[in-house]
């Protein structure tokens, strides 16, 4: 976010907004909407308004462009490389259960299913979600 307060950086958003908007304006307007962190999405929708404010019509462009086309911007983790280190971390853990049978698998705290709040107490005084 404090690359947005750099006039370098913003100067260089300009220059190469045709690449630059449809890469970052639909994640910002995504997150911005759907983030759970109250805080950062305040900060968001002011970035939405800052790239708004640089050219309104390639922010509408962007913003126009089909769902799986601009997926491709995003990068995400191969699955098939997330199923292979799950694997490697399952059999690591299975090796030292059956070397050592008091050995307790440590609980993973990022995974889809949990929720850093879950982990950190103070998100929960702080956060209703």
């Amino acid at each position: 976010m404090c690359f947005f307060e750099n006039e370098y950086f913003l100067s260089k958003l300009k220059t190469y907004k045709s690449i630059t908007f449809p890469m970052l304006v639909p994640v910002i307007v995504e997150l911005s909407e759907k983030h759970w962190h109250k805080i950062l999405q305040e900060s968001l929708v002011a970035l939405k308004t800052i790239l708004s404010e640089i050219d309104p019509i390639a922010f509408e462009e962007a913003l126009k462009i089909p769902k799986n086309d601009e997926r491709r911007f995003i990068v995400r983790p191969n699955e098939d490389k997330r199923d292979k280190l799950d694997q490697k971390w399952n059999k690591l853990n299975s090796s030292i259960k059956s070397s050592n049978p008091g050995y307790e698998q440590p609980v993973i705290p990022f995974k889809s299913s949990k929720l850093v709040m879950d982990y950190n107490p103070l998100y929960k005084k702080i956060y209703d979600k």
